[in-house]
């Protein structure tokens, strides 16, 4: 009953912030505090009924060792400060991965496939976005025209590398390996290339009057919106524009990597398996 009722509580506060992240690009403060809040009373009352210490101390150790690694990736730029509460959230709630017995821990399975489908899921956010932006396509086209030479190069070399390393370990040459190596490093070098495009097509030049609370200066080194005082300081500098960005919204992957976690496990697990069968 507790488990059921901790994974609702995180699906469904999972998907309500990925609303609100796709909607206002922002996450309400309250939502995540009022899911870690559930999560600690739900495994404390799983405890009270049970006399079973396992899942409270579990809850306590995601929602911190997950608290610590979002808010890297707040500090670190990466990511905003709802997405990092949000992580929290999801370790506090979820102890254990409670349909999959024999998977990994639910600690590193769920941070592998938050990374691994959420990666996937940014890759597609940015190919509807960019068919939506002129302005990301030029930019992708212009870079890849800018490292053409550069691709050549690298599908050369890791070419050579390729059949070496076959040569030298495996005594043969096998082309399907030897053409995949150089092949997935040029279509990995291309995935780069194209969100730095998308990432370019973020950046807007606007009026200081259109500046709005919540919005991202360019220059700032963390995903914090702007608050009133520093819109009103701003305006009085002088400036007539200034430059904003957004990004893409991930709070999505939140409830997508957590409903895989569910039914499946780990991604990368399942993954390994499918390629050792071919």
């Amino acid at each position: 009953m507790f488990e059921l009722l901790a994974i609702f509580i995180a699906l469904a506060g999972t998907i309500i912030a990925s609303y609100y992240d796709l909607k206002t690009t922002e996450i309400p403060d309250l939502l995540p505090i009022v899911m870690i809040i559930a999560g600690i009373l739900i495994n404390a009352l799983d405890l009270f009924f049970t006399k079973n210490f396992e899942n409270l101390f579990l809850s306590l150790l995601n929602g911190i060792l997950f608290a610590a690694i979002g808010f890297s990736m707040y500090f670190g730029g990466q990511w905003g400060g709802g997405d990092a509460f949000l992580l929290a959230a999801v370790g506090f709630l979820i102890p254990k991965n409670f349909f999959i017995k024999n998977d990994l821990p639910f600690f590193f399975t769920y941070l592998t496939n938050l990374f691994f489908l959420g990666s996937i899921y940014m890759i597609i956010y940015s190919i509807f976005y960019a068919l939506k932006n002129k302005k990301a396509i030029r930019n992708f086209k212009g870079q890849v025209k800018r490292f053409s030479w550069f691709f050549l190069f690298l599908f050369i070399s890791f070419l050579a590398i390729s059949f070496l390393f076959s040569y030298v370990f495996f005594n043969r040459i096998d082309i399907v390996l030897l053409l995949l190596t150089p092949t997935l490093t040029c279509f990995l070098m291309l995935i780069w290339l194209f969100s730095k495009s998308v990432e370019k097509s973020f950046i807007k030049k606007i009026p200081v009057s259109q500046l709005k609370v919540g919005d991202v200066l360019m220059e700032s080194k963390r995903w914090d919106g702007i608050t009133e005082k520093e819109i009103e300081k701003i305006r009085k500098s002088g400036k007539k524009y200034v430059y904003i960005k957004s990004g893409i919204c991930f709070a999505p992957a939140f409830p997508i990597a957590l409903i895989f976690t569910i039914l499946y496990g780990n991604s990368i697990a399942i993954l390994l398996n499918l390629l050792s069968l071919i």
